[in-house]
């Protein structure tokens, strides 16, 4: 009895592998549609909407694709409710050509900015697939202000205590959903016979305060908005003087140079924007390894980003007589 049970077993199991010997794909069925990346802001005269479409890769390697996959004959339009624009093709050069050697396509609106408070609707159209559409609405402005002692370390930081702080305040748009502060110094330096424009950012701290080195500083990060809106930096002035002797003396140890101005920025970010962000950054963890990234759009009926910035600005000029310039 125990052969033939044996036998009926050896049976069932060869029907079983020879009915589970089917052709596996865990992607989903392949549905080509659009996708649109693009992010308005009010800080540049030219707006960009990259148009492409998806693609199934071959043996799960997206990198073995290297055709560039741009739809140069789509219809871009952009609308705020009272105007609406249409894009014209450009093309753009590509930093990076290890993959795609042809040029970025992109749709251009030129001369345009977009305006503080205002939304946006972004629409995408193409032969043979379904339109695209998302919106936008910029923040409105932040106003950047600063500590009424501040100007005074900017004009003379060698005159101030070190662990004096510089506090810079802005009051942030209700739309903003996040927001990051970064401060500048402008200057004009001789190379050879031409003046050339500079700007370095000014880090927000040492690591570690009892060793003031420039190699190991922290800047200021993308944080989410604060439930008032109300937001303030403070820079160390200890800070403020090594990035000016680094550029003054190590940098352009021989060279002229001026500087001109402090630049104080606050990025604000829309809703669409910052999450992408967070999607983007979330999981860069060090101390592990993460495979299930969730992917982030906002774009109806295809894929990809449409976002929006404001970026304010807060000017101090410096003293022509300014300690650290080169005549």
């Amino acid at each position: 009895m125990s052969k033939y049970i044996t036998l009926l077993l050896n049976f069932l199991a060869t029907l079983f592998l020879l009915s589970c010997n089917q052709p596996f794909d865990p992607r989903a069925p392949f549905q080509e549609q659009l996708v649109v990346f693009s992010v308005l802001s009010t800080d540049r005269n030219a707006q960009f909407v990259r148009v492409e479409r998806n693609y199934m890769p071959p043996d799960f390697d997206p990198l073995a694709v290297v055709a560039d996959k741009a739809i140069p004959g789509a219809q871009v339009t952009v609308t705020d409710g009272i105007a609406t624009y249409r894009l014209r093709d450009t093309t753009l050069p590509r930093l990076d050509t290890s993959r795609f050697k042809s040029p970025l396509h992109s749709f251009v609106m030129s001369p345009f900015s977009a305006q503080a408070g205002r939304t946006y609707r972004v629409t995408v159209q193409s032969p043979g697939l379904v339109s695209a559409t998302a919106t936008a609405t910029v923040p409105s402005k932040s106003f950047p202000s600063m500590g009424i002692t501040v100007s005074m370390v900017l004009d003379n930081p060698d005159g101030r205590d070190g662990n004096a702080e510089m506090l810079f305040n802005a009051v942030l748009s209700s739309s903003a959903r996040g927001y990051v502060g970064r401060l500048y110094v402008d200057y004009d330096v001789l190379i050879g016979s031409d003046w050339v424009s500079g700007r370095t950012e000014i880090p927000l701290a040492f690591v570690d305060p009892k060793v003031p080195n420039l190699k190991y500083v922290t800047y200021p990060q993308m944080a989410a908005r604060t439930s008032t809106g109300f937001i303030a930096l403070a820079f160390k002035n200890s800070v403020y003087a090594a990035t000016l002797n680094s550029i003054s003396f190590d940098r352009y140890k021989s060279n002229k140079l001026i500087f001109n101005r402090v630049v104080f920025q606050i990025l604000q970010p829309d809703k669409n924007l910052f999450n992408y962000f967070n999607v983007a950054h979330a999981y860069r963890d060090a101390q592990s390894v993460r495979l299930d990234e969730p992917m982030f759009s906002n774009v109806a009926g295809g894929a990809g980003l449409v976002g929006a910035y404001a970026l304010d600005s807060l000017v101090h000029l410096l003293p022509e007589d300014f300690a650290y310039n080169k005549k």
